[in-house]
């Protein structure tokens, strides 16, 4: 049961890693798994060991061997954060839990899409996602923005994914090419606002940038 258990462990905690590994900010895994399962699988093979044909010494020795050697092979779990672009922790904790969410959300227009027969509005729909992924993308990136680009995730992305979940389930006679017409035009404008809003985020960090090189300027010229 214990070495059932430090496979089932360890397939969890390297799901985990690999969720961690690609995220560009992100907190630590909250439960080690992996070394759960390690220290599950050491135990198993101590108590084999030592109700069998060895001592305790032995035993011991032997289950440390198997800690190790999972250590060498498998690694254990990632301790640190990966969270130092945020201001504080609990910034970050806010962040990262919008930004997983939206992430999730824009997969699942991705999928919609995939459903719709009509081409012309999964075009769109696809659009519209790669459009909320430049700016998640963004806010990863550069958290300062977060209050900038909020509303866009927190509001729009969760109306138009439900919006794209109900177009794509809608069997196409039930379409009125009225409605195809509406969702449309609203698609094209969520494109749009979304390209000027990524837009005034990318200047805004042009602009700050462009402030800090001036200063610095003056300062070493009033040095001079």
């Amino acid at each position: 049961m214990l070495i059932l258990s430090a496979f089932v462990l360890l397939r969890k905690g390297v799901l985990v890693e690999m969720a961690f590994a690609d995220s560009k900010y992100a907190k630590a895994p909250k439960y080690p798994l992996k070394l759960a399962g390690a220290l599950s699988l050491s135990s198993a093979i101590f108590l084999s060991a030592y109700f069998g044909e060895y001592n305790l010494i032995s035993s011991a020795m032997l289950a440390s061997a198997i800690l190790g050697g999972w250590y060498l092979y498998y690694g254990f779990d990632p301790r640190v954060d990966k969270i130092k672009a945020y201001s504080s922790d609990a910034s970050a904790q806010r962040i990262l839990a919008l930004i997983a969410e939206s992430q999730k959300r824009v997969e699942n227009i991705y999928n919609y899409a995939q459903k719709t027969p009509s081409k012309d509005v999964a075009h769109l729909m696809h659009e519209v996602a790669d459009g909320f992924s430049n700016i998640i993308e963004h806010i990863e990136i550069d958290p300062d923005d977060y209050n900038l680009a909020r509303k866009y995730l927190v509001s729009y992305l969760v109306e138009l994914e439900s919006m794209s979940e109900h177009f794509s389930k809608l069997d196409i006679k039930e379409r009125t090419q009225e409605m195809k017409e509406e969702f449309v035009e609203l698609l094209n404008t969520t494109i749009e606002k979304l390209n000027k809003q990524y837009k005034k985020l990318v200047d805004d960090d042009i602009l700050d940038l462009d402030i800090k090189m001036s200063v610095m300027k003056k300062r070493f010229k009033n040095e001079e």
